[in-house]
């Protein structure tokens, strides 16, 4: 098995090799198209068709770790191919492929998941195409909004998607068609560490439901539950990390554009420069250098040059931005509220940290650099807001794309949790446990039979679990020993209980010289009238094969009470006088009383139950006219109405000290005109269903006498 494992394995691992590689290919077909790479999925697909969800969904992973290496944005791609293989693999299980409704079902879905996710990852990395976009669309997309730009994109993607996923899905079936069959049995067997069972036994386990919450779904919760959990710290913990990241390159930023600023102004001709009014060669070959300056980066939103004073910040150069116009020089620009704090330290010409400010122009992230003159006095400060607007759009744009990638890693990591612990956990334990219920223990063929089941599975997890196997094994191996030496015993004590029965009624029989072969007739009868009964379906909740043999076991201690009758009663030659008789009709009640007696001391032999009701109401009769108790109808039990036919037919057809044997025929005759007032007439018509079978076995008991 271990061998099988192995072998199993590396062609497993070749398999996947070459699904990676056609899915690349078809990548790589999909790149130079300049679509989204919805074309590499026949490798996935092929390999979800014949082994599942597992190792598809590990193709799709390595496709796109390989493929990004080359364009990071397909990394993003992963979720969708992702999920599209774990639905093919749905599909194949389930056998809809087979059906052109559920492949046109198929498709669409696919398709709308290519389409919508696309649309949500191209939303937020910014990668549409517009160019091929442009070239097959009757109209210019750049006059669209951002919305209607990423929905006709979506649109596009799914008329896209859907000859690209009916392409994919051929290829798929035409690799599956070229596999030879051992290949896709292994493949279809791939990562069972113990025989594999069928897909109906599976099935099975899926269906039975022994506990409200199975192993299976307690796996799945904790997985998803942990999965998520992780998931949403990763993305906090990350969102967290990129924005600090972010201001401190935004703060890196504006200490640059300003210390830039402060060198290439001279701080000597700061007046200069404000008594120019903005004009002349100077003022404006600076101005264009700071134009320049802010050009670097479209995050500065500010760059300006201020002489602080006390009645405000006096302007040595301001640029123009979008949104608001640049003051001229020497004009004064009062403090802002959260500029204040800082006035004090730069009157005094000193240095201040990098601040955040929210006001009338925006969210921005302001640092101030001094310029100095020739004497290294501060003169004025140059000054750079980074605008911070954008921080929440990139932070939601980083939030989401780590959402997308981390969700694909996180279906990979649930579907591969679930399949370990179905593989090495679930499928042995409820393959131990199934083939546990269906142990049978009525022969020694079919103990060994019990553990030939638990042999086959031949499990190798190589872990707690093939240990628990193991011991399973030998345990049912040491019971089914022990179970056979309790069913010799058993049986042994079985055979001394029934040679007791003939003993104790052999007792009787020599005794009662009129009686001779009763005990063994009686029997056979009975058996012949139970076994009728059930091919009529008559009380078929009685007639179990238990209750028939009981029946049979006890039928010869119906007249047990006799031991007890004397024997010039016993053996009179003549007719009994109506006291005698009395006397003789007492036999049943002494019989019921010796076998309750019985009962007391041997309270699980359930035969005595039946012996007891036989040996006390054979005489009684269906009209209740019969002794000891006057029963009557189906208050008689059924065990004593069976009884009676069968003690009185035996009787008609035997000789006797007072009477010669009738016939068969007028036996019969007699039995059957006796039904509904002493006899039960369900009884008799069993009985009479083959009265062949009944004159075969007093035939046979003739002639065994």
């Amino acid at each position: 098995m271990n061998r099988l494992i192995k072998s199993g394995w590396i062609l497993g691992t070749l398999i996947f090799i070459i699904a990676v590689i056609i899915n690349c290919l078809f990548s790589y077909i999909s790149m130079k198209s300049g679509i989204p790479p919805i074309l590499g999925l026949a490798g996935s697909m092929a390999i979800a068709i014949m082994a599942g969800y597992f190792p598809a969904v590990w193709v799709v992973m390595f496709t796109h770790i390989i493929t990004g290496i080359f364009i990071n944005q397909f990394l993003y791609y992963s979720l969708i191919n992702i999920l599209i293989v774990i639905i093919t693999a749905y599909y194949s299980q389930k056998g809809y492929f087979k059906r052109r409704s559920k492949i046109v079902r198929y498709v669409l879905i696919t398709s709308c998941i290519s389409a919508v996710l696309s649309g949500v990852i191209v939303g937020e990395t910014g990668e549409i195409n517009a160019e091929i976009m442009r070239d097959s669309m009757p109209f210019n997309v750049f006059s669209l909004s951002s919305m209607e730009l990423l929905l006709l994109f979506a649109v596009v993607i799914f008329f896209m998607a859907i000859p690209a996923q009916i392409i994919g899905l051929i290829i798929a079936f035409f690799i599956v068609r070229i596999i030879p069959e051992d290949i896709k049995k292994t493949l279809h067997d791939f990562g069972w560490l113990q025989k594999p069972i069928d897909d109906e036994e599976v099935e099975l386990f899926n269906r039975t439901r022994t506990r409200v919450i199975t192993t299976n779904t307690v796996f799945i919760i904790a997985l998803i539950s942990t999965c998520l959990t992780v998931l949403l710290l990763v993305a906090s913990i990350g969102s967290r990390l990129f924005i600090e990241h972010t201001q401190d390159e935004h703060e890196k930023l504006a200490k640059g554009v300003s210390e830039m600023v402060a060198k290439i102004v001279d701080g000597d001709r700061i007046d200069e420069y404000i008594a120019s009014g903005g004009y002349g060669y100077e003022y404006e070959k600076m101005y264009k250098a700071l134009e320049n300056i802010r050009s670097i980066s479209g995050d500065i939103e500010y760059v300006y040059v201020y002489k602080i004073k006390p009645d405000g910040c006096h302007v040595v150069f301001d640029l123009d931005s979008e949104d608001v116009i640049a003051a001229d020089p020497g004009e004064v620009v009062p403090f802002d509220p959260t500029f204040e704090q800082f006035v004090p330290t730069l009157l005094e010409g000193g240095d201040i940290d990098v601040f955040v400010s929210d006001d009338y122009y925006g969210w921005l992230l302001t640092s101030y650099t001094p310029i100095h003159n020739s004497k290294g006095e501060t003169v004025c400060y140059a000054g750079a807001d980074i605008s911070m607007k954008y921080l929440s759009n990139y932070t939601r744009q980083f939030f989401i794309r780590l959402l997308i990638l981390c969700s694909g890693i996180i279906i990979v990591i649930i579907i591969t949790g679930l399949w370990i612990a179905k593989y090495r956990i679930i499928y042995p334990v409820n393959s131990m446990v199934e083939r546990a219920r269906f142990f049978k223990y009525d022969s020694e063929e079919a103990r060994i039979g019990n553990v030939e089941l638990l042999e086959d599975l031949d499990i190798r997890t190589g872990d707690e679990i093939e240990r628990l196997y193991n011991s399973f094994l030998q345990v049912t191996k040491d019971s089914m020993k022990s179970f056979s030496k309790m069913q010799q015993k058993s049986d042994y004590i079985e055979k001394v209980q029934a040679n007791l029965i003939v003993i104790l009624a052999g007792m009787v029989e020599n005794r009662d010289e009129s009686t001779g072969d009763h005990i063994r007739k009686t029997s056979m009868y009975t058996l012949i009238i139970m076994k009728n009964m059930r091919k009529m379906g008559i009380h078929l909740g009685v007639l179990t094969d238990e209750y028939i043999d009981d029946v049979y076991k006890s039928a010869p201690l119906h007249d047990i009470g006799k031991i007890r009758i004397t024997d010039a009663i016993l053996n009179k030659p003549g007719k009994l006088t109506p006291d005698e008789f009395e006397i003789m009709k007492r036999h049943a009640l002494y019989g019921g009383e010796m076998i309750e007696k019985l009962l007391e001391s041997l309270t699980q032999a359930s035969y005595l139950e039946v012996a007891r009701d036989i040996a006390m109401y054979h005489h009684e009769k269906w009209d209740g006219s019969g002794y000891p108790c006057g029963l009557k109808g189906e208050e008689i039990p059924l065990s004593a109405r069976i009884m009676a036919v069968a003690d009185v037919f035996d009787a008609l057809i035997s000789d006797r000290v007072y009477k010669k044997a009738f016939s068969f025929e007028k036996a019969m005759s007699i039995i059957q005109e006796e039904s509904g007032t002493h006899f039960d007439p369900e009884v008799v018509k069993a009985f009479m269903l083959d009265p062949e079978d009944v004159r075969a076995a007093a035939d046979m008991l003739k002639k065994d006498k």
